[in-house]
């Protein structure tokens, strides 16, 4: 993990979005199933999406990009994945002078390309920093760990190692998208079956798999969904008609992936989750010793972990406050329910 301190700070105060308008019913039929009836159901839930294409006269990718990608502090603008830059949303690439397209599930992982369908899937795409797009390549997402990462915009990525590792502020982002990939196309009406896999594939390879699994579980832990998320999510829903449910529901990827494969999932298990974004008060950057916690949240625990994952705070029960570290840094507040977990970053400037 790197530090993105002042980006996130940024982002905290920036993202004004409301709420994901999930449509009432829209999972129904994946209610109280788990394991592999759950992931069928939320494929079935999904599919059939309507399709664009990726570059016309009439309404193109570009075009949902503009409105999906917006930033929120200027509409005219686009905010680019792997930068966070606020760009002119009209300038499509524009001679290498404007922004293009990332498929964030690369395009050669199965070899779709830019064609209608797997191609053109606008959950897959976002806006993105020309020489970041082709820096990338289509290398497996994993924390860069070795000696020769080189660094761009604050990601890290290694042609060695052939890994991507993204910002810390879109680690969450690009899993979402990820799993919704993995779920979305299991190969039927002659689509590609994509899977994510833990082995890190060659960049000649044309294989349908994506890595790093495990990593991708991680970020998504680490980087809870956020308004741009959730805004992006209902505007990708009304133009194509099917949804990220990694973003309306988070703990469902515990369900597909996660120690609770054999528990029957629910959406009611997400009012805690709604509860707790709504009641809690972070004020970032937190400068006091002690935040303050809403008593009546009632998790069984709640802890505090830094970036490289040590538990640094824990208390068990109702608490009206939680002890900060004394380092300034991010970390990341843990809320654990019953059958569900939260997570609120925080970050923390000492005095």
């Amino acid at each position: 993990m790197r530090n993105s301190f002042y980006t996130i700070i940024t982002a905290f105060s920036s993202l004004v979005f409301l709420q994901a308008q999930v449509p009432n019913g829209y999972y129904n039929s994946a209610e109280n199933k788990s394991d592999q009836a759950l992931l069928a159901a939320l494929h079935n839930i999904i599919d059939d999406h309507l399709k664009f294409p990726y570059t016309s006269g009439s309404t193109d990718t570009w075009d949902i990009l503009q409105e999906s990608d917006a930033d929120p502090n200027n509409l005219n603008n686009v905010l680019l994945i792997y930068t966070r830059e606020s760009v002119n949303g009209s300038q499509e690439y524009n001679s290498g002078n404007g922004w293009n397209r990332e498929h964030v599930w690369a395009k050669s992982r199965g070899d779709f390309g830019t064609a209608i369908g797997e191609g053109t899937d606008v959950h897959n795409l976002r806006a993105s920093n020309i020489q970041v797009n082709s820096t990338r390549l289509n290398y497996s997402f994993d924390d860069c760990t070795i000696s020769s990462c080189d660094e761009t915009y604050e990601n890290y990525f290694s042609s060695s190692a052939l890994v991507f590792e993204p910002r810390d502020d879109d680690k969450g982002d690009v899993a979402r998208i990820v799993f919704y990939m993995d779920v979305r196309y299991e190969g039927d009406s002659g689509e590609e079956d994509l899977e994510m896999t833990e082995s890190i594939l060659s960049t000649s390879s044309k294989l349908p798999r994506h890595g790093v699994r495990s990593t991708l579980l991680e970020w998504h832990e680490l980087d809870p969904v956020d308004d741009f998320e959730r805004n992006r999510n209902d505007v990708i829903h009304s133009y194509q008609g099917n949804r990220n449910p990694f973003i309306d529901h988070p703990e469902l990827v515990d369900y597909i992936w996660g120690d609770q494969q054999q528990s029957s999932w629910n959406s009611s298990l997400s009012t805690s989750i709604d509860y707790v974004e709504t009641e809690i008060y972070i004020p970032n950057p937190i400068r006091n010793s002690y935040l303050d916690i809403n008593p009546n949240i009632n998790a069984n625990t709640i802890e505090i972990y830094n970036v490289q994952g040590k538990q640094m705070s824990q208390l068990l029960g109702k608490a009206e406050r939680i002890k900060i570290p004394t380092t300034s840094g991010i970390y990341f507040l843990r809320f654990i329910f019953d059958q569900t977990v939260v997570n609120k970053r925080i970050v923390v400037k000492a005095l």
